[in-house]
């Protein structure tokens, strides 16, 4: 016959504390942090009683709970009203005060175990314990997990979560080789969460594009290893070494150039070499313009003697006096010196091209950013505000 579960308010001073029964030990911090949670949010959890069916109930557990509750001038509290007999009543308390202590997640799995075969339900064992069906139903599988597990729970080698993660995966094998790897590299939950979710996508992969067939063995401890060392980039969605993974907070503008830059120059590491190499030409670029800036602004002609009128007037010639012949200049020197002034020419064509082609590509790079930005705006515009319902 299944027993049934009932939750409502009932008066405090009709509750029976039996004198023989386990109880937690609470310290007396504990004690004011469990009354200003229960006088500022109420009763999150309720207490657990049994139907006397003389308008008493005997407690099963929730004593700390019940006496707050008399300390603030509570009248009533929520109880989860349980029928049972003495023995499921006494298992209740005990696994009540085991699962809210510090025992090792195995001994909790065999306290629940040993209820559940005394009567309880599952809502019922959810209650006692202070947490979800879901919960409940995690505990109850340990017990049956192979040894080998179970004994690394009883030593801390594995953790609950380990187990909540490995029981995503599809199969008992994939499961088993999951948590041998955590066992082995001795991984925190995190990094088993992430060895799960790596492999889960494998195996979605596989079977959209192959079949089942297609679907080979899990991977070995060694396999795993190298799986968890590296980590997919969101920008140029390469896998990278852990290491050299960084997450750091980008706002709008910053992401929308990142992915930009991505997509128009390549991967992280051929941007950078492009970008770089931009950067070097266009520094070498600015030093040469400074360097012929002062040339031409040295460069200096003599200007053309302007003939006045009264330099026009008839003057009787002069016998012209001999002027000492002017030094030529080596021939090898002009030819030297005409080479130079070649070379700077070309330069300073090259220069003016390549700043035409750096400005034209700037301006080129400009639009595209105003016209993503455009296009995004206009988007969101268009696009219906979101609903509010959950």
């Amino acid at each position: 016959m299944m027993s049934m579960t009932v939750v409502k308010e009932i008066p405090i001073d009709k509750i029976i504390i039996p004198e023989q029964r386990a109880r937690a030990s609470f310290t007396e911090e504990q004690h004011q942090e469990l009354m200003a949670s229960i006088k500022n949010y109420g009763f999150t959890v309720p207490i657990l009683v049994q139907d006397n069916k003389d308008g008493t109930y005997t407690l099963i557990d929730g004593e700390h709970r019940t006496l707050i509750a008399k300390e603030l001038g509570y009248e009533k509290i929520p109880a989860v009203i349980v029928e049972a007999d003495t023995k499921k009543a006494t298992m209740l308390n005990v696994l009540a005060n085991t699962a809210r202590g510090t025992q090792n997640p195995m001994d909790v799995a065999e306290a629940l175990q040993r209820a559940l075969e005394a009567g309880a339900t599952e809502e019922e064992l959810a209650a006692a314990t202070g947490h979800t069906v879901q919960w409940v139903k995690i505990y109850l599988s340990l017990t049956k997990l192979p040894e080998v597990y179970q004994k690394a729970l009883r030593e801390g080698k594995l953790k609950i979560g380990h187990i909540k993660q490995a029981l995503r995966l599809p199969d008992a094998q994939e499961a088993a080789a999951a948590l041998d790897a955590a066992l082995s590299l001795s991984w925190d939950v995190k990094t088993m969460k992430y060895y799960v979710d790596q492999r889960i996508a494998e195996l979605q992969t596989v079977m959209m594009m192959g079949g089942e067939g297609e679907v080979g063995p899990p991977p070995t401890v060694e396999e795993a290893k190298i799986k968890v060392q590296y980590r997919k980039c969101t920008h140029c969605r390469r896998n990278v070494r852990i290491d050299q993974i960084y997450s750091t907070f980008v706002c709008r503008d910053c992401l929308m150039l990142l992915d930009y830059v991505v997509k128009n120059l390549g991967t992280g590491e051929q941007a950078m070499r492009l970008i770089y190499d931009a950067v070097n030409f266009y520094n070498t670029y600015k030093d040469k313009v400074q360097q012929l800036v002062p040339r031409q602004q040295f460069q200096y002609e003599a200007p053309q003697p302007q003939i006045r009128p009264y330099q026009q007037e008839y003057r009787p010639s002069t016998p012209q006096q001999s002027q000492p012949p002017r030094p030529q200049i080596p021939q090898q020197s002009q030819d030297r010196v005409s080479e130079l002034e070649d070379r700077m020419n070309m330069l300073e064509q090259l220069v003016q091209r390549s700043h035409r082609v750096l400005l034209q590509r700037i301006e080129e790079l400009s639009d595209a950013v105003k016209n993503i930005v455009s296009s995004s705006t206009s988007t969101q515009s268009r696009s219906p505000p979101p609903s509010q319902e959950r």
